[in-house]
């Protein structure tokens, strides 16, 4: 049973802040009347900092494009909205911590150290004896 701060799967999408639409569609507005400017389509963007944002602003490019199949500028925004997208997809996923080394093999490595460890201790005796002439 769904608790009340989970929506339930089948429950319309909540209705968009009129203000905030409003204000999109007139930021929407500038970028059609300054199309070629770089910096307005840039700024469009800016204002769009979720996943929700980004498929609005991805529509309407691909509107565009539905319109001018060719335009290279609605093609390259929509690519970035794409990006941008993705990019905020991935960080959203969960990390998760890996798993710590469990005791077994740390003893395991520390075992293998110490017999390293005796074993150069060892041949570090042999030689300083073969150098010195005296035997063992």
């Amino acid at each position: 049973m769904p608790t009340p701060e989970t929506p339930r799967p089948d429950a319309p999408e909540p209705a968009p802040d009129p203000v905030e639409a409003e204000a999109e569609a007139e930021a929407w507005a500038r970028v059609v009347e300054a199309w070629d400017d770089e910096g307005t389509h840039r700024a469009y963007l800016a204002r769009f900092a979720d996943l929700e944002g980004l498929a609005l602003a991805g529509g309407r490019y691909r509107a565009v494009l539905a319109e001018r199949p060719g335009d290279p500028i609605a093609a390259r925004f929509r690519d970035e909205v794409v990006k941008r997208a993705t990019i905020q997809g991935l960080a959203s996923l969960p990390r998760t911590v890996p798993p710590r080394a469990g005791k077994l093999q740390r003893a395991l490595v520390v075992a293998a150290l110490l017999a390293l460890g005796a074993a150069a201790a060892w041949a570090a005796f042999r030689l300083a004896a073969l150098l010195t002439g005296s035997p063992s």
